[in-house]
């Protein structure tokens, strides 16, 4: 085994107390690990129509081959077994740090299976297991148990259950680090093998097999991340929460409100529990995942005291969708006592609101007893807003067709996390989409879950999908590269997304093989929305049969990569002293190209769309244009960004462009976006200091703080408008000497004026790149003039060899 795994997963019999080693082998390249390999492993070893709260089920916690790197949010566990509560097949996704301590242990994975005669734990050091007596654990709240554990047991990862878990509830969670894995009643499951909790530890390595690629591609992935508007160092997750989603969801009118009535509400009704009003009237202190960048957790005040704060979906069901609306004296109230139980909170307000709306619970203080009898067995009452027996997360899917036919076809049942259609449907992330369109959201669909099994199979958090995503079709290229760099084996991105149609169909075989059909792939009937249309095409684009049995995708053998090598950026291709032909003309796109394949011709290696003329034709158009007249050549995008720094890269580095111009003036936000846009793509940025106050403090303190020359460069430039009130700034040697001595390793380019006579003065004091445009534009002879220029510039520094 190379890469990412030990080849490592622990079977233990809690009936006899003796485990074995099987070994992961080929399911790793077939299904990653995590979900898919978890999926893979109930489906060839449970029989059919096991009772998910026998013996005979199992349950697995299974990490992924990122688990233990330093990529970001890397701790994740993925636990699944048969649902006690749909009776499908359950992956879930915990959050936290037990998947690093599980590694650490010289694990891939844990398979429980049996049940033990007393109440235990399972002890795993360094590969090693044995049960412990669990009897003075027994009644103890996770939070209680786990902080027992953690000091009998130092440095260890601790995964448990709660009371709820014990009474066989089918809302129990499994919890780690006030993390959970909180639907499907895997708790349970555990109760049920009357297992407490699971310890592990060691000192294990992760290996990884092209170690230099994968720190850069991993640096590269994790700058896009940590400078996305959304996930941050300082995106709304990190500033809010999730509940910054309160206002957008209810602005959309899908905020469930009392019972799924359909109700809506606006501003005023919900601004006490947004993360807005969080962030100014409770925050504490923000808490994160393992190595997570957003850490979007809150620690918020209670009175004197300080407690976990409740999530979006938990505000929600049980805030306005349960009819309770005061954060600090209902809401957060009955969040926690849901974590002390350790019930699911969803599934909890699911119940709740029903019961609210029966008028069987008209108080706070009935509705906290209600929720200690949901930690008790019992069977949810009938006709509650639910698909295949899981209850509908907080986002009413009426008139939102994507998520509509994500809640049907999800092989949990209504479950948000398999295919977030919120993004592109309410949130424009990572394109907008019309809600109310039916069109193209079958395939739509299709491509999110299939990405989604394999983001949950790595294992990634999935808040990090609008960074990591930047089209609809989802794509999974850059992450492809990141697994071939970690395991050895060749990845591509379609690669990815056929391993993601394994692992969903899998999951469907599973659950048809259960009793599940297409008669399920449904909402509740009083939602109006009839799916069939939708279904039948859907059917078709997984190319499984009229009633959804899917066929076999083939498994395949991995190719080897024995040496891994990045490919240069722009930047890196370039030989100072370079030539650069700025367009900047309001002409039509023929004499453009025309004047640009000129003096690509005389030696002007790159080639500037200029401003002018992109405002004029348009990225869509200019582009294409300037790189099929000269094929080869850097090319810059010179867009003078100063917001949305990675949507505007984005769309020039789409058509074509090498280089994206972003203004020095547009703040450090816009640049560190367009950088994480370039990196992504193997692209580069040029920070233009037009207008800067002090452009060589600018310089200093961004090269500083970005510390990528092979990926940014510098202009020191005077416009056009300044340039037509005196010289140009070729006259500023001591500036370019002093810009150039701050620049260090980073490129400089100069602009403004420069034309034959004094290009080679202005190399001499420092340039890297001259940029030329009425000099070369305006001429007569575009060619000639952009030869004997660079020939000027490179009589007084020759290029390297």
């Amino acid at each position: 085994m190379l890469g990412g795994y030990f080849d490592s997963i622990l079977e233990f019999d809690l009936s006899s107390g003796e485990g074995r080693v099987l070994e992961l082998g080929r399911l790793a390249f077939n299904y990653l690990g995590g979900r898919g390999v978890a999926g893979k492993l109930l489906y060839d070893r449970l029989p059919p129509r096991v009772d998910p709260l026998s013996p005979q089920n199992e349950l697995v916690f299974m990490s992924g081959p990122l688990t233990g790197t330093n990529f970001p949010g890397s701790g994740r566990i993925c636990i699944a077994s048969k649902s006690p509560l749909t009776g499908t097949i359950f992956p879930s996704s915990m959050g936290g740090s037990f998947g690093v301590f599980l590694k650490g242990a010289g694990l891939d994975g844990i398979v429980i299976k049996g049940r033990a005669s007393k109440p235990v734990y399972l002890l795993v050091e360094d590969g090693t297991a044995r049960l412990e007596d669990a009897t003075d654990l027994w009644g103890k709240s996770t939070l209680e148990a786990e902080e027992i554990l953690r000091k009998r047991h130092p440095h260890s990862g601790v995964a448990g259950i709660g009371q709820a878990g014990e009474n066989l509830s089918p809302l129990a969670c499994i919890m780690s680090e006030g993390r959970t894995a909180g639907r499907g009643g895997l708790g349970a499951v555990a109760g049920s093998k009357r297992l407490k909790a699971i310890v592990v530890r060691g000192q294990q390595k992760v290996r990884i097999a092209h170690e230099e690629a994968f720190r850069k591609i991993s640096q590269r992935i994790r700058r896009t991340i940590e400078s996305h508007p959304v996930s941050g160092k300082d995106g709304s997750l990190a500033r809010f929460g999730t509940a910054m989603l309160v206002h957008r969801i209810t602005a959309a009118g899908i905020l469930p409100v009392r019972d799924f009535s359909g109700e809506k509400v606006d501003f005023s009704d919900v601004d006490g529990f947004s993360g807005e009003t969080i962030r100014e009237k409770f925050l504490v202190r923000r808490r994160g995942c393992f190595a997570c960048p957003a850490a979007c957790g809150r620690v918020v005040r209670l009175g004197k005291e300080e407690v976990k704060g409740a999530e979006y979906e938990s505000i929600v069901m049980l805030g306005p969708n349960s009819d309770f609306w005061d954060y600090e004296r209902e809401i957060l109230p009955l969040s926690l006592l849901c974590d002390e139980l350790g019930i699911d909170t969803i599934s909890s307000g699911v119940i709740l609101g029903r019961a609210r709306r029966e008028g069987k619970v008209r108080t706070l203080v009935e509705a906290m007893e209600f929720l200690r009898k949901l930690a008790g067995r019992f069977e949810p009452p009938p006709g509650l807003a639910e698909v295949k027996g899981l209850g509908l997360p907080a986002y009413d899917p009426r008139g939102v067709w994507g998520m509509a036919l994500a809640y049907a076809t999800s092989t949990r049942g209504a479950c948000h996390l398999q295919a977030y259609l919120i993004g592109p449907e309410i949130l424009s992330i990572p394109e907008f989409v019309n809600p109310a369109s039916k069109m193209g959201k079958a395939r739509l669909v299709r491509r999110m879950q299939d990405a989604f099994a394999v983001l949950d199979s790595l294992i990634i958090c999935k808040y990090y999908f609008p960074a990591l995503f930047t089209s609809l079709e989802f794509e999974l290229d850059e992450l492809a590269d990141l697994l071939t760099s970690l395991t050895g084996w060749k990845w591509t991105g379609e690669g990815l997304h056929e391993v993601g149609s394994r692992i969903f169909g899998t999951e469907r075989l599973f659950n048809l093989r259960e009793g599940f059909g297409p008669e399920h792939d449904r909402l509740p009937e009083s939602f109006g929305m009839d799916l069939s249309d939708l279904l039948l095409e859907y059917y078709r684009e997984r190319g499984w049969d009229e009633r959804g049995v899917p066929k076999a995708v083939p498994e395949r053998e991995p190719v080897l990569v024995e040496r891994m090598e990045l490919p240069l950026s722009p930047l890196e291709r370039l030989l100072p002293p370079e030539l650069q032909v700025a367009l900047d003309l309001d002409a039509d796109v023929r004499t453009i190209v025309e004047i640009a394949r000129a003096a690509y011709e005389g030696g002007a290696r790159i080639v500037e769309a200029g401003t002018p003329a992109i405002k004029r034709h348009g990225v869509e158009t200019l582009l294409p244009a300037l790189r099929s007249a000269c094929p080869d050549a850097i090319l810059v995008a010179d867009l003078k960004t100063m917001d949305v720094g990675n949507l505007e890269a984005r769309i020039a580095f789409r058509r074509g462009a090498d280089i994206v111009a972003v203004m020095g003036i547009g703040g450090r936000a816009k640049i560190f976006e367009a950088l994480a846009e370039a990196s992504r793509r193997e692209k580069a940025i040029l920070i233009d200091l037009l207008d800067c106050a002090d452009p060589l403090r600018e310089i200093e303190e961004l090269r500083q703080e970005l510390q990528e020359p092979k990926r940014v460069a510098f202009c020191l430039h005077r416009g056009i408008s300044e340039q037509m009130k005196g010289r140009g700034i070729y006259e500023q040697s001591q500036l370019i000497r002093e810009a150039k001595k701050r620049a260090g390793d980073f490129l400089l380019f100069v602009a403004g004026g420069i034309k034959a006579g004094v290009a080679g003065n202005v190399v001499a004091a420092g340039a890297d790149v001259c940029v030329a445009g009425s000099a070369i534009y305006n001429s007569a002879d575009p060619r000639e003039s952009a030869r004997r220029m660079l020939e000027e510039m490179r009589k007084v520094r020759a290029p390297p060899r």
